[in-house]
């Protein structure tokens, strides 16, 4: 590997930490919002690694991520207000 592939890949590394820590240190959004950071946020980073940095492919997976975050989180509210009504009356 040459100085450049190495210094463009650690740059990635970099941008998709520092959306990673913005996402999770920025003021509590609602839970679906939270989920769609994090997951776009991993989403980049993943798509990054393994497109190599394709444009196509770290738009496309901070798409995927945030999508796939948003539906996890969704189902977490589903499983909370489902136990409330079952336990808490």
């Amino acid at each position: 590997m040459t100085i450049s592939t190495l210094r463009k890949r650690a740059l990635r590394l970099l941008a998709g930490v520092a959306i990673a820590l913005v996402a999770t240190s920025a003021p509590r959004p609602a839970e679906a919002q939270e989920g769609a950071l994090i997951g776009g946020a991993i989403g980049l980073g993943v798509g990054a690694a393994i497109t190599r940095g394709s444009a196509v492919g770290v738009i496309g997976g901070a798409l995927v991520g945030g999508v796939i975050g948003n539906e996890i989180q969704k189902d977490k509210r589903r499983q909370r207000r489902n136990y409330n009504r079952r336990y808490r009356r």
